[in-house]
């Protein structure tokens, strides 16, 4: 099996957010440490361990407008299994107020790979599409990216009620980092513009997204954050980097 098409999971990753928020507010968002507490997600006949970062909560178990927006903008071939967010925002949430979302994650699987044993040299072949598909992802006129656009759209428009329309315009790959037997990820910048109900905005975010292998299977890993200034990319690029390595560790 080819893990091909991750086109469709950077975008669906990302753009549900900008039909909650208009603008984040500032969060000092420290690198993660391992914490106490930890989900678990069954893939097959393994079990895998995803330790929660500190300051945030998995957020899909406990509101379900999160994890029904997570799981309708997912792309079609990916089961979404975990979102963390902000305690400040799980709060937020709580309290029937909107969250900020200045920085939130998402582990993603891909549906046919979920009992799939993946070798070394699977992982290997899986990173090197992982840059063949980023190398493309830029192009506006790319027909995945343009397919996925409508894919979420339509996603959209059903669960706001509201006639949605999507851009991405010309992501940037800012490059490589933590490249490993286990792990691979990349640094990206978008500018996504969205228009719902004719109320247009657009967002600059960075995101990570990470090829995670653990106990032979493969996770994709997404962490984004609001751009405020080019400060944010090394501390994104920490907190992708330590989490990472604690699933690792973790399993």
């Amino acid at each position: 099996m080819k893990f091909n098409r991750l086109t469709l999971s950077l975008a669906s990753a990302l753009v549900f957010v900008f039909g909650l928020v208009a603008r984040a507010q500032q969060h000092e968002v420290k690198p993660p440490k391992v914490n106490t507490s930890s989900s678990s997600v069954q893939l097959g006949d393994k079990v895998i361990v995803i330790p929660t970062p500190e300051g945030y909560e998995e957020a899909s178990t406990q509101f379900k407008q999160i994890k029904d927006r997570f799981s309708a903008t997912e792309a079609p071939e990916n089961d979404m299994l975990l979102v963390h967010m902000l305690a400040a925002d799980c709060e937020l949430l709580r309290q029937g107020s909107k969250a900020t979302f200045a920085q939130y994650t998402k582990i993603s699987v891909l549906r046919q790979a979920r009992a799939l044993t993946v070798t070394s040299a699977m992982m290997t072949a899986a990173i090197e599409d992982l840059r063949k598909q980023a190398v493309k992802f830029p192009d506006p006129n790319n027909p995945t990216t343009l397919a996925m656009e409508k894919h979420l759209e339509r996603a959209l428009s059903n669960l706001n009620s509201k006639q949605t329309t999507i851009d991405f315009g010309k992501p940037e790959i800012l490059g490589e980092f933590n490249a490993g037997n286990n792990v691979f990820s990349l640094l990206m910048l978008l500018n996504v513009k969205l228009n719902q109900g004719g109320v247009e905005a657009t967002t600059p975010m960075l995101m990570t997204v990470s090829y995670v292998r653990v106990k032979e299977r493969i996770i994709f890993v997404y962490v984004y954050r609001q751009l405020e200034s080019k400060a944010d990319l090394e501390p994104l690029k920490v907190f992708t980097t330590n989490w990472t390595n604690s699933m690792l560790a973790a399993n």
